[in-house]
């Protein structure tokens, strides 16, 4: 009897002992495509590289992810799970603030994502290589991810326009908006130099700094919508 107990506990100490190699390997797999498919892209990032960095078998991708559609769809799940929760799109407010402070936190979350340092900024940063040069890997999953984004944005909109607004000026307010959070993103890369890009020494206050102007620039702008749409209804 003591051998079987020996031998059974021998057993499940080799099966959780292979199970947590395979989760570390798992995990150890995640965060570093994370890194270069942010850094690289999808088409220009091999799974032998990720492999040889993550110090993982090329067979464990197959065995933990399917294949490198599957791997690239799980990155950008955590990626952008990890952007989300680090900042959050209402950046705390209740949901009873006022639409300008929602539209300044909404703008500050995007500008984390995409100027963002570290695995907080992966996400914008494979997110913007998908809007570029998009691929059939994680479409699903990518639409599914920003419907709500897409939503929240267009919802701020609308209440700041009125009840006055057209569908398509709202989308085209909303673009507008989320396009200026975007434009300075390029500016990680080391490779790109542009007269419009500034060198920027600390990344929080640039980000503070930025998520101001472009609210205060934005509101100027929807104002001015809102204000056409009330002067085309008393004509």
């Amino acid at each position: 009897m003591l051998n079987l107990i020996t031998c059974f506990n021998l057993e499940k100490s080799v099966f959780m002992a292979t199970r947590k190699d395979g989760c570390d390997t798992c995990k150890r797999l995640l965060d570093v495509a994370s890194q270069v498919f942010a850094e690289r892209g999808y088409k220009a990032t091999t799974i032998a590289h990720i492999c040889k960095i993550a110090k993982a078998n090329v067979a464990a991708v197959n065995y933990h992810f399917g294949s490198k559609d599957g791997l690239y769809g799980q990155v950008w799940q955590q990626a952008f799970d990890k952007s989300m929760e680090a900042y959050p799109l209402d950046g705390g407010l209740p949901e009873e603030a006022p639409a300008e402070e929602k539209l300044e936190a909404l703008i500050r979350s995007h500008l984390h994502r995409v100027l963002g340092r570290g695995a907080q900024g992966e996400a914008g940063q494979i997110l913007l290589m998908e809007m570029t040069d998009p691929t059939e890997a994680i479409q699903d999953v990518f639409v599914e991810k920003l419907r709500p984004v897409v939503q929240r944005t267009h919802g701020i909109i609308r209440e700041l326009l009125g009840i006055g607004a057209t569908e398509m000026q709202i989308h085209f307010c909303a673009m507008s908006v989320v396009h200026q959070c975007l434009a300075l993103s390029h500016r990680r890369s080391k490779h790109v130099k542009h007269p419009f890009l500034l060198e920027v020494s600390d990344m929080d206050v640039f980000i503070e700094q930025l998520a101001v102007h472009i609210t205060a620039f934005s509101l100027a702008g929807i104002a001015g919508i809102r204000e056409k749409i009330a002067k085309q209804a008393k004509e």
